[in-house]
Formats: C-alpha cells, sequence, structure tokens
C-alpha cells in the first residue's frame, strides 16, 4: 500500500502549501463533539503530520529510504508550522480548533512544544514552558473541560480515541471513568437509556447506528484499567499497569433516560485478556475489603512482561519468577514494578 499512500500525500502536498500557511479546511472536522468545532483545519494538519511521520518511519523499515527522508523533512517543517499557527502563548495551549480534540492529538502525535528541546526541534519554542510542564498542563485542560460540563465527555471523535488513555497517564482515571459512566448527554449512558445497543454515530439520535467512532473506550478499558499494552512488536515484550479508579461511578444499567437512580458505587474489579500470537495476556484485579489490591497476571510464551503493580503506599507480596526491578510512579499513583516472563502471577498490593 505505500505507492498508493504515497500518491494520496502526494495530493495533499498541493493542498497545504507555504502560500496559505498550511492550512487546508477539509469538508469534515472535528465531528460529532459537545464542543464547538471551530476550524477544521487544526485537526487537519495535525492527522497529515501524523501521517508524514507514519511514511517516514513505514519507508524506512521498507527500505524506501529516499521517500521516508521526504516525509520527515516535511513533518518537521509541518511541526513548527502548527506550533506557529495555532499555539497561543497567552493561554498555553493549542486554539482555534476543537479544544480538546486538537490538544489531545497534540500530545498524541508529538505536537506540544517545549522551551527545554534542542535549538534544531521542530517543537522548541523559546519563551513557553517545558516539554513536559506544557504536556502536564495539555492534560489538565482536557480534565478540567470534562468537570466543568458536569462530568460529561467534550471530545469530538478523532480526539477521543486518545483522551481516555491520555487521563489516566496523567492521573485523571477517576474523572474519565465518571465521564464514561455520566448519565445525561453527551455519553454512552444515555445511548444504552435510548434504546442502544450499538455505538451510534451522534450522542443523541438514530442518524447512522452501527459506528466505530466511541469504540475508544473499549481501548481504554483494557490499556488502562487493565493496564495491558504491548511495548514491542507482537506482545513480544508488554507492560502491565492498572490505573485503579478511587471515584464512586454509577454503577447500574439504566433502563431508560429517566432512570438516574444507578447505585453509585467505586470500581472494585477489573479483568481483562487479550489473545495474541504468542497466547493469551490478562490482567484482573480486585480491591480487598481492607483496601488492598489483588493483581493476577498470566504472560504467554516467549514474552517478557514488565509488571506495575500498585502499591498505595503500603508493601508488596509478590511471587517466585516476578524479579523486582525498582519503585516508580505513573499516573500520580505509587507502584512497584516487576519483571516476569511465562506464567501465572499473583500479587498481594
Amino acid at each position: 500500500m505505500y505507492d498508493h499512500q504515497d500518491t494520496l500525500l502526494k495530493y495533499y502536498e498541493t493542498l497545504f502549501t507555504a502560500e496559505n500557511d498550511y492550512k487546508f479546511e477539509a469538508s469534515l472536522g472535528a465531528y460529532s463533539g459537545a464542543e464547538s468545532p471551530g476550524s477544521n483545519a487544526v485537526i487537519s494538519l495535525a492527522f497529515y503530520i501524523h501521517f508524514c511521520d507514519y511514511m517516514d518511519k513505514v519507508g524506512r523499515k521498507l527500505g524506501r529510504t529516499e521517500r521516508a527522508a521526504h516525509y520527515a523533512r516535511l513533518a518537521r517543517t509541518l511541526r513548527k508550522a502548527f506550533i506557529a499557527n495555532y499555539w497561543d502563548a497567552s493561554k498555553g495551549y493549542f486554539t482555534q480548533g476543537s479544544i480538546s480534540s486538537e490538544n489531545a492529538m497534540a500530545i498524541a502525535f508529538d505536537l506540544v512544544p517545549g522551551s527545554d528541546l534542542d535549538p534544531d526541534d521542530p517543537r522548541h519554542l523559546a519563551g513557553t514552558k517545558p516539554l513536559a510542564e506544557n504536556k502536564k498542563a495539555l492534560a489538565k485542560l482536557l480534565a478540567d473541560r470534562i468537570t466543568a460540563a458536569g462530568h460529561h465527555i467534550q471530545n469530538d471523535m478523532y480526539g477521543s480515541r486518545y483522551e481516555f488513555n491520555i487521563l489516566s497517564e496523567y492521573g485523571y482515571t477517576d474523572i474519565a471513568l465518571k465521564a464514561v459512566t455520566q448519565t445525561g448527554v453527551p455519553g454512552y449512558v444515555h445511548q444504552i437509556a435510548k434504546g442502544a445497543t450499538s455505538l451510534w454515530e451522534q450522542w443523541t439520535d438514530r442518524l447512522s447506528v452501527d459506528h466505530h467512532y466511541r469504540s475508544n473506550v473499549a481501548t481504554w478499558f483494557y490499556q488502562s484499567l487493565a493496564g495491558i499494552r504491548p511495548t514491542s512488536t507482537a506482545y513480544e515484550t508488554l507492560r502491565i499497569r492498572p490505573y485503579v479508579p478511587s471515584v464512586a461511578v454509577n454503577s447500574q444499567v439504566p433502563t431508560s433516560v429517566d432512570d438516574t437512580d444507578l447505585s453509585p458505587a467505586t470500581l472494585d474489579h477489573v479483568s481483562a485478556s487479550i489473545d495474541t500470537v504468542r497466547g493469551t495476556v490478562s490482567s484482573q484485579w480486585r480491591r480487598r475489603t481492607d483496601g488492598r489490591i489483588e493483581l493476577a497476571v498470566t504472560v504467554p510464551y516467549n514474552t517478557e512482561a514488565e509488571i506495575w503493580v500498585p502499591t498505595q503506599g503500603k508493601s508488596v507480596s509478590a511471587p517466585r519468577g516476578a524479579a523486582f526491578v525498582r519503585d516508580d510512579t505513573s499516573g500520580g499513583a505509587a507502584y512497584e514494578v516487576c519483571r516476569a516472563r511465562a506464567g501465572a502471577y499473583r500479587f498481594n498490593a
């Protein structure tokens, strides 16, 4: 497919040019979100950069070094243009488009500027905060916009693909879970209350009743709540790092839109598994009555796993075969990190 994708992006170069400051208004930009879409040129350029990064990476793997080098140079130019066009120094985030979406994708696509980056880096921006601080501020922006909207999802279908995992990685798992389980519009619970058995294109009606747009929440279930993620191709290495929420959220399925008493409770059990080419990877945690966390993990053959066991400030009881590596933190939570190969492991955390 590389030649076909190359042909498509050659056409993109006629749409995004230096003469128009690399701004192109596509016909369908920010879509199915609660926020104002603003200019869809913002999201269009973000995706264009993402495509160029892809063509660079895949081109090098395929030995298409000339085209890969072209897309690497183009991505640099476009990154500088994206920051110059849309970064608002006075506000400390990207503007002019769908705010939640463009800032979520900025984190996901490495578009965030930083004063501490090498001056040769296209994301280097003098006078701004360091890169890590800017990313942290954008994640907080995503969380704050959800909270300000009564814990309702604000992101459109593009940014929402990345938002939930970003929220967990930066310490906002409680806010993400509350948004996923919130009643009213917009939200998954409202669709279910309206009788949905599949994901709708729009939050509020049956315009099209079988869309993937919001299926990213299932990815968040196993990648962040259960914590299963590959760290190399085909799960040769993987990381299991569950984010354990503490907030009470709606715990029952509504029978109608008027059914709002859904028995708020904490999420006390998560279980997920993925069938990979090497076998089944599974992660299951349960909150005990004494507040500790039991974590059970299965690692398939020919795989090395890094297992992040939540400590909550307490000691961890690790099984044989799980070697302690270090203490660490993620999303504001403390973990004891172990390394293990194929087998089943149970931790008392």
